[in-house]
């Protein structure tokens, strides 16, 4: 595949918290084997913030950590071994099958495990699945391959891609409809993996020239979807014109501003962006 891929990623927090004194509850991880080079792993969390949630900042932290290392670590090399041209099937039925259960059990047992290390109050409302509700939050993540591209989400946010022409699209993830106004699935619900939604992309076709991640704030800061997807290609030809460089340090002023007369929420963003020309295989 023709083309140099460089990555960006900035969380801000919402105008909302900074008012109120809340932490940013927001996490990001953005991971690369080797520079420029796929394959590449974006993710964003949301803590879902709130009187229930009480650590939400650090479920959203445990939640990025564990996508990066579950497929970086785990997914990968079951998937791709050098010089073996990978069969998609199998990958495809992984992922599906594999992924999600691993994923959110990872989770799970690295809060647990934090829980052991510093338990609540006493006076702490007992929880029947082992006190992970206060570390409830969502995770959005995209591994990018030379082979493939996998789109994954279990709660609210989004993702979008940019063709080469500066075209808005989103990868074809089942349609949740539990997720209306306010309401998300969580990574702290009973069954959680069950709400994992995928969408796997075999690279039959040129690769987008960008793909964007980010938690909801950014999003409810608009008034419809489409107003929101011109942000893509915004980005795009924002890059093309300054360079990713510049780009990624006018990002936390942008956001600022967009939470500020938007949402009031946390926003993070996590960019991919494929530069023609050079090689990067």
């Amino acid at each position: 595949m023709s083309g140099s891929w460089q990555t960006a990623g900035v969380s801000v927090r919402g105008a909302a918290h900074t008012r109120s004194g809340a932490v940013n509850q927001d996490a990001l991880r953005l991971w690369q084997e080797k520079p420029e080079r796929l394959p590449l792993i974006l993710a964003v969390s949301d803590g879902h913030g709130g009187a229930t949630y009480t650590r939400s900042h650090i479920g959203a932290a445990y939640a990025v950590n564990t996508a990066l290392r579950v497929l970086a670590h785990d997914l990968l090399p079951r998937l791709l071994a050098p010089g073996v041209a990978p069969d998609l099937t199998l990958v495809k039925r992984t992922c599906d099958e594999w992924l999600p259960k691993v994923l959110v059990r990872r989770w799970q047992e690295r809060v647990r495990a934090y829980t052991r290390r510093y338990p609540f109050a006493p006076d702490a409302a007992a929880d029947p699945a082992g006190l992970l509700t206060p570390y409830g939050a969502t995770l959005v993540a995209a591994l990018l391959t030379e082979q493939f591209h996998l789109y994954l989400q279990l709660g609210d946010g989004d993702i979008l891609t940019v063709a080469t022409g500066g075209a808005v699209s989103r990868p074809a993830l089942p349609v949740d409809a539990r997720l209306l106004g306010n309401e998300t699935t969580s990574l702290c619900m009973p069954d959680a993996w069950r709400s994992v939604r995928l969408v796997f992309q075999p690279l039959l076709a040129e690769p987008p020239s960008l793909v964007l991640l980010c938690t909801d704030g950014y999003a409810n800061s608009f008034t419809d979807p489409a107003s929101f997807a011109q942000v893509g290609g915004d980005l795009l030809a924002a890059i093309h014109s300054e360079g990713l460089a510049a780009v990624r340090s006018q990002l936390p002023a942008w956001l600022a501003q967009t939470s500020t007369a938007g949402s009031g929420d946390d926003i993070t963003v996590a960019l991919a962006f494929c530069m023609p020309g050079a090689s990067g295989s």
